[in-house]
């Protein structure tokens, strides 16, 4: 109970410090390669057909802007797959026999 509490609690708020899992990383990493190449790509196309490089720097600028505030804070959709850590073993100095 005490553990779906906590979960409640760390999705339920805006930003989970600290909480990315593996696959939030993962969806990170793809979420900024392909909104970048997306955004850069449209911007080429766009900026050949005017002739003007200016056009591809802002549409790059853009989808940077647009992947920074999705891939680097920490949201609660990062953390659908929480790693399930093994207990830690007591440690036998303390407990043993002296």
């Amino acid at each position: 109970l005490e553990d779906t509490q906590v979960r409640n609690t760390q999705l339920s708020s805006p930003i989970a410090r600290g909480k990315m899992d593996y696959e939030g990383q993962k969806l990170a990493e793809e979420l900024f390669f392909y909104i970048i190449l997306i955004f850069g790509s449209i911007g080429w196309v766009y900026g050949y057909i005017q002739q003007d490089f200016t056009y591809v720097f802002y549409a790059w600028s853009v989808g940077m802007i647009l992947s920074v505030l999705l891939c680097v804070p920490d949201w609660p959709f990062y953390n659908r797959h929480p790693v399930k850590w093994l207990e830690s073993i007591p440690d036998r100095r303390k407990t043993g026999k002296s």
